[in-house]
Parts: C-alpha cells; structure tokens; sequence
C-alpha cells in the first residue's frame, strides 16, 4: 500500500492529500530512507512522521487494509517513539 494512503487509514493524517505534501516536504521516512508518496509499505515496516513540532516513529503490525475503522486503526500499529519538539 502506499504511504500517503496507509497514513490516512491509520488516521495519521487528516488526508491523503496531507500525506503526499508530507512526503514531498521530506517529513515522512520508512525504515530510515526519506520516501516519495508513493513508496509501498507493509508490515513490519517502520514510519517516521516529523510533524511541526512532534516526531512520531511507528511499526506496521499488520498491513493496512482497504476498510479500516477508527476502533482498528491503532491496532495496526505500535508507537516505537513519541517525542515532542520545541
């Protein structure tokens, strides 16, 4: 699944337009690599989301489907760091 769109599923961002700009700004990596929008992730994947003043690392446990509900989107994932900025 792509980036920007696995964000917006996992309710990361509030759409997938949101993720895209992410990703063209340089604030989205996966595994460590700076990633375009559309970079596949799976599980297993880690995501690290620099937002304004906030730094978010997470781990795919699952992929993320076509439906996913707001009561099982953070089950898909696990917060490896969380850190707030300025």
């Amino acid at each position: 699944m792509r980036v920007d769109l696995a964000l917006k599923r996992l309710l990361l961002v509030k759409s997938r337009t949101e993720g895209k700009e992410a990703c063209d700004v340089g604030a989205v990596a996966v595994n460590g690599k700076r990633v375009k929008a559309s970079a596949e992730v799976g599980a297993g994947d880690r995501i690290t989301l620099d937002y304004a003043h906030r730094s978010l690392e997470i781990e795919l446990l699952a992929d993320v489907g076509k439906n996913v509900s707001r009561a099982s989107a953070k089950a898909l994932y696990r917060v490896l760091s969380d850190v707030v900025t300025g």
